[in-house]
């Protein structure tokens, strides 16, 4: 539909900058850890009881963007909904010696909000399909 009607559509599973930004940290940090196979990647994620999905859409890209650097190493991922606990996100590497935590928490809206009103600013005039990446990315 989008091709079809000449308009432009970015689309991702958070419009957060920060999350975007969390992504490409958490996507080198697994690429670091990808060659020592003693620390066990995990994601954990918590939201307020009226959150739905579980896990959160922003948890399964998070382990997308991560298991494309580990290959085949599982990465478990765990959910949690309580009270009014603010959207958080973290790609933990545990192993006997110590462990290493990657977190974004969301303290509010706002940032969802900023971020959907800068793709939106960034996408007149274009056509086609962007993802939100592309969208911070671009020099434009």
């Amino acid at each position: 539909m989008v091709q079809a009607s000449g308009a432009g559509l970015v689309y991702a599973a958070n419009f957060s900058v920060g999350v975007q930004l969390f992504y490409r940290i958490s996507r080198a940090a697994a690429e670091a850890f990808a060659q020592f196979p003693a620390y066990e990647p995990y994601i954990a994620e918590a939201h307020h009881r009226a959150k739905h999905d579980a896990p959160s859409g922003t948890a399964l890209e998070l382990k997308r963007r991560a298991q494309a650097a580990l290959g085949a190493r599982e990465i478990s991922v765990a959910s949690l909904r309580a009270g009014f606990i603010p959207g958080t996100h973290e790609l933990g590497f545990d192993s006997e010696a110590d462990t290493v935590i990657v977190r974004h928490t969301a303290r509010g809206r706002q940032g969802f909000a900023e971020g959907a009103l800068y793709a939106a600013r960034w996408v007149v005039g274009k056509r086609g399909l962007f993802n939100f990446a592309d969208v911070l990315e671009s020099k434009q």
